[in-house]
């Protein structure tokens, strides 16, 4: 029995250690996604999605842009909705569990823009990544009528700021769970090394 429980902790520990790397496309928000209309994306694909400063609530919305009968026909990157930021003020997306996570691109644009129709940037303002406060890195950002895309940067951040000015859409955002530390997989090693002892003495 004692065996059966170091295994199965061992395992557990080795499992939740993987590096958990998603895209979301916000095609599939729990609940919501629904064709024609919009509504608050709240806790998806293990991020919250809220934002500070905004006009009469904190959440960020999905919102159909690209379906054929779309009543917002301003285009997606990939399938037929976005993340728009309904409400003026900075789009705040964190982990679940509060985990460090890093940023991996994403697509972005000006509201009430005909698909990929350029022009001149009309919304300035800053992409940032945030870890207890501090800032880690930060990007100057411009918007106009086509999705422009925004790479990857470097360091863990326990909180992704989209202040790219109000009234936007983001698509086909791309974030990553920080691996745990090689301390974790130290122990995770002693357990399985105890694991092989007990079992050698079990069979002497």
């Amino acid at each position: 029995m004692k065996y059966l429980t170091l295994t199965t902790l061992a395992a557990t520990l080795v499992l939740s250690g993987n590096a958990n790397a998603v895209v979301m496309t916000f095609d599939d928000v729990p609940g919501g996604s629904v064709q024609g209309i919009y509504g608050a994306i709240g806790t998806y694909q293990g991020f919250n999605f809220s934002c500070i400063d905004c006009s009469n609530t904190d959440r960020l919305d999905w919102v159909d842009t690209g379906s054929a009968n779309a009543p917002w026909p301003y285009g997606s990157v990939s399938g037929d909705f976005t993340m728009l930021n309904n409400y003026g003020g900075t789009g705040i997306i964190t982990e679940a569990n509060n985990a460090d996570f890093t940023f991996s691109g994403l697509w972005a644009k000006a509201w009430a823009t005909a698909p990929e129709s350029g022009g001149p940037d009309t919304l300035f303002g800053t992409l940032s990544g945030y870890n207890n406060g501090s800032l880690v890195w930060e990007v100057a950002t411009g918007l106009n009528g086509s999705f422009e895309y925004y790479d990857a940067q470097a360091g863990a951040i326990d909180e992704l700021r989209l202040g790219f000015g109000t009234y936007f859409l983001v698509d086909n955002l791309a974030l990553n769970e920080v691996p745990v530390p090689a301390a974790f997989w130290l122990f995770a090693s002693g357990l399985l090394g105890l694991m092989g002892v007990a079992k050698r003495k079990t069979r002497a």
